[in-house]
């Protein structure tokens, strides 16, 4: 095996001094791969017949694959926020030849096979039968690489008992499906903050987007592309507790319901095209005033919750310590198998 090809496009994307960083996490892995395989030649592809594809296309800046020209059998690693475009020939893949499949997202093994049964007359989707040895969960990302310094001070600055906005607050996209999530909680909660980005114009500079997020006493977290969120993650970073519905993700190191978040709601449905689906949004609502009301005051419990997940945060989620996880899981041997 002398020869790898890279497919990705490399792209050196940044907002205002902030580098991107799903775009910079593949800049340095490369570089890494290079120099950890000295013997191997990586050639880059940019795949340009998939640019018209979008980011779930082959050619994309939202994931790289690692392809052995010889056999046609790859790894791929996808920062992408829906996994189900990695299975469309149409865009590209070749599931049946994936060896590796390396996720930060969301992917819930439900998700998977009833999404599968659902597109089942759909010759373009490929679902390999051993998707559990396949499938390598590693962990979801903050929108950028940049300001850890600054996330750190937040935290240890942060005091849950001296908050001046007792709050719980969202500011993002209010897609379709997040406004049937929060559809009358205005009417009947005035401490519960929504900012919907779409129509507000309040895409704030990232620094003053986490320093904003540190001065609220929680976080709300509505599923969207993926389950999880750079919400949750920013969340995690700068210690504002975290309400948001149950996470079936299975990382390597959980994220625990109740222990790193506050899980008010039960499962969000993926598995029809990819759509967040719950049963029921008055019961929805229910449970998240509910639950902020019953623990909003409880300042050592939500405490207990910043801790917990500022811990899991350091561990996992900066740009070192993700790629190193990668790096440790992928087996490069796995090319050469017929």
């Amino acid at each position: 095996m002398n020869k790898l090809i890279i497919r990705h496009t490399f792209r050196n994307i940044s907002d205002r001094g902030c580098d991107y960083y799903a775009t910079t996490f593949f800049i340095k892995l490369f570089d890494i791969l290079k120099n950890r395989y000295p013997n191997i030649d990586f050639q880059i592809d940019e795949c340009k017949k998939y640019e018209s594809m979008g980011y779930g296309g082959l050619s994309s800046c939202m994931h790289l694959s690692i392809l052995n020209p010889i056999n046609n059998k790859y790894i791929l690693i996808s920062l992408f926020d829906n996994w189900k475009y990695h299975f469309n020939r149409v865009l590209g893949w070749d599931p049946d030849n994936m060896v590796q499949f390396f996720y930060a997202g969301s992917f819930d093994f439900l998700d998977f096979y009833a999404y599968k049964q659902l597109v089942s007359y759909n010759k373009d989707f490929v679902f390999p039968n051993n998707i559990q040895d396949i499938h390598k969960q590693f962990f979801y990302i903050p929108c950028y690489d940049c300001l850890y310094d600054t996330l750190t001070n937040l935290f240890n600055n942060r005091n849950i008992n001296n908050l001046k906005k007792p709050n719980l607050f969202f500011r993002g996209y209010l897609w379709d499906t997040r406004k049937l999530m929060i559809s009358n909680i205005k009417n009947i909660s005035n401490d519960i903050i929504i900012i919907d980005k779409n129509t507000e114009n309040n895409n704030f500079h990232y620094s003053n987007f986490v320093s904003e997020l540190a001065s609220y006493k929680a976080s709300l977290s509505l599923p969207g592309g993926t389950s999880i969120c750079h919400r949750d993650i920013e969340s995690f970073a700068v210690g504002t507790p975290v309400f948001r519905p149950l996470l079936t993700t299975n990382y390597p190191d959980p994220l625990l319901p109740n222990h790193h978040y506050i899980a008010f709601y039960g499962l969000c449905d993926y598995s029809n095209e990819h759509h967040p689906t719950f049963v029921s949004y008055e019961d929805f609502q229910n449970n998240l005033l509910y639950w902020w009301n019953k623990l909003k005051n409880n300042e050592e419990y939500l405490n207990y919750i910043s801790v917990n997940a500022r811990d899991w945060f350091v561990k996992h989620c900066t740009m070192d310590k993700n790629i190193e996880y990668v790096l440790s899981q992928l087996n490069i041997e796995k090319l050469n198998y017929d």
